[in-house]
């Protein structure tokens, strides 16, 4: 009875895993910018804001049986995700798509910063609990950035700020 039990319950598992829905998501490219067909959720109820994006760092790393971190094995990838990002068509403009691509270039950003900090940091044996602190760390920065980006531009409306950010960043994203 016990066996039987088991052998369902590892059916079950199986078929909800095989049901599980990645939401799409578009990695950060070099030479590939946002178009507005790539923002394909709903907007947010009736407030203010003409376009939302929503990006992400991924990180995919493998941790051995003593608890250790292959570095080399360690992936971090800045992700746009269409379903959760979305815009207002009557409201659009070139500068907005930018301003947008601009939120989604300080997430590429963070994805080297933590990148490199995983690279460079000297794991022991409780990997698992370090890099999760060094992506909280890296993420609440992303996060500071992010609202700096949009108070500091008005959210696009400040052209001069706008400009400057736009250069900030894209010095940042020079190669090292």
């Amino acid at each position: 009875m016990i066996t039987r039990h088991y052998k369902v319950l590892g059916i079950a598992l199986v078929v909800f895993c095989s049901f599980t829905i990645v939401p799409e998501r578009i990695a950060w490219q070099p030479n590939k910018t946002l178009s507005w067909t790539d923002f394909k959720g709903s907007p947010n109820g009736k407030g203010s804001f003409v376009a939302s994006t929503s990006s992400g760092m991924s990180q995919s790393y493998v941790i051995d049986g003593r608890g250790m971190l292959d570095k080399s094995e360690t992936e971090v990838v800045a992700h746009f995700y269409p379903e959760y990002s979305w815009y207002r068509a009557k409201d659009t403009t070139a500068r907005l798509l930018k301003h947008e691509q601009t939120h989604f270039d300080i997430t590429e950003i963070h994805t080297r910063i933590l990148n490199a900090r995983i690279q460079s940091y000297n794991f022991t044996s409780n990997s698992k609990k370090e890099v999760k602190a060094l992506y909280e760390e890296v993420e609440e920065q992303r996060r500071a950035m992010q609202r700096a980006f949009d108070e500091e531009t008005n959210h696009s409306i400040n052209r001069e700020a706008e400009k400057r950010w736009e250069t900030k960043i894209e010095r940042l994203l020079l190669p090292q």
